[in-house]
């Protein structure tokens, strides 16, 4: 008789069919709603083949289904669904957003807040609904690595309901149901094109811009969101002065954003790596910015740069600092937009912080003394 152990090479080699196979079973075991949790797949369908692959080999298979496939696997009976939910999910990113789908109650296309799954080796359909949702993260163990709010639209009534609902759920199911992601991505758009930039059209019975932001902010766990990346958004400064006082900005690591109103420069200088785009930035915004990268122990490869729609002047901009100012190009090339290099001291005598200005863009860099050229990237000059 032939050991498991000696089929485990062509079950191996085999996993891709498996899946398949058991995508194909999970789909069929859905299909009838008044199905037990607890009734076994047939004998006929599996055979002894599951229950004879080792249990490594069968988490293999689960991270490899899709999570529909994966979820309609979990019904089939109550060991399968128990393992199932022991196996954390691979997500690289969760998307959210508003969409219009079949409503089987009214018989019309509702509009509700839609979410998709997506890995490196698949992708799910559009799913709703808050319990689906909280699945995703039912295994303390299963981590977003991003999460991209695509057009939520805080005017639409779907949102908010969407928002009571979860915040509810949550709620009830206690402290330890959080959303575990390590990046935030918001694109919220929703701004009349006819209106001038920063400058907000609000009805009086729209919300507040990025008010949905704040409360989505605190259903995420503090201990794996560490990066925040405002794509497009309608935030005025009141809304970037109340993120920066809740709990969840202190711990963030990465901080990216856009933004036309004028705002405290000061509410970023927590973050290791900063992105910042504007309409512009004085003198004493962009020494703020230095001073800051100077004076904290951070690590390696810790970097900001700030853009500038409207040009700045660049001898206003070096005459704020009191240290002498001494060109020192990085890399063979010259780049004729950067106009000066400079290097600054930090905390620690080991390293630089080396910055590169032009009339429209500052860029900055943490790197070793001795190894400027490796760490600030010789494409970047």
């Amino acid at each position: 008789m032939v050991s498991i152990a000696s089929r485990v090479p062509n079950q191996l080699r085999d996993l891709p069919q498996i899946t398949s196979s058991l995508s194909d079973i999970s789909l069929q075991s859905s299909s009838s709603e008044s199905s037990s949790c607890s009734e076994e797949l047939p004998p006929s369908t599996t055979g002894n083949f599951w229950q004879d692959l080792p249990q490594a080999f069968q988490k293999e298979v689960i991270k490899k289904l899709d999570y529909k496939s994966r979820c309609c696997f979990r019904k089939s009976s109550k060991s399968t669904r128990e393992f199932v939910d022991s196996c954390p999910l691979i997500m690289s990113y969760v998307t959210m957003k508003t969409d219009r789908i079949y409503n089987p109650k009214t018989k019309q296309l509702d509009e509700q807040v839609v979410f998709s799954v997506f890995a490196e080796n698949w992708r799910s359909v559009n799913l709703h609904g808050v319990n689906d949702f909280l699945s995703l993260f039912k295994n303390r163990k299963s981590v977003a690595q991003s999460f991209w709010f695509d057009y939520f639209d805080e005017n639409k009534p779907c949102v908010s309901k969407f928002m009571e609902d979860l915040e509810k759920e949550m709620k009830k199911r206690g402290a330890n149901c959080k959303i575990r992601a390590r990046k935030i991505q918001w694109n919220n758009a929703n701004q009349d094109s006819k209106a001038p930039k920063g400058k907000v059209q609000k009805t009086p019975s729209s919300p507040d811009p990025g008010v949905h932001v704040l409360r989505i902010l605190k259903c995420f766990d503090t201990k794996y969101l560490k990066s925040l990346d405002i794509v497009k958004s309608n935030f005025t400064s009141s809304t970037i002065s109340m993120l920066a006082k809740c709990e969840h900005w202190w711990f963030l690591k990465e901080i990216s954003l856009e933004f036309h109103q004028k705002t405290m420069i000061d509410l970023f200088l927590t973050a290791e790596k900063l992105q910042f785009t504007s309409q512009t930035f004085s003198a004493q915004e962009i020494s703020r910015v230095i001073q800051s990268f100077q004076s904290r122990d951070l690590p390696l490869g810790s970097n900001f740069q700030l853009t500038a729609h409207k040009p700045w002047d660049l001898d206003d901009v070096l005459g704020a600092f009191q240290e002498p100012m001494r060109n020192e190009p990085v890399g063979g090339g010259r780049n004729p937009f950067i106009k000066h290099t400079q290097r600054f001291r930090t905390r620690s005598s080991e390293n630089v912080l080396v910055v590169k200005f032009s009339s429209e863009t500052v860029r900055g860099v943490v790197c070793r003394s001795d190894f400027v050229e490796q760490d600030y990237g010789r494409d970047t000059q």
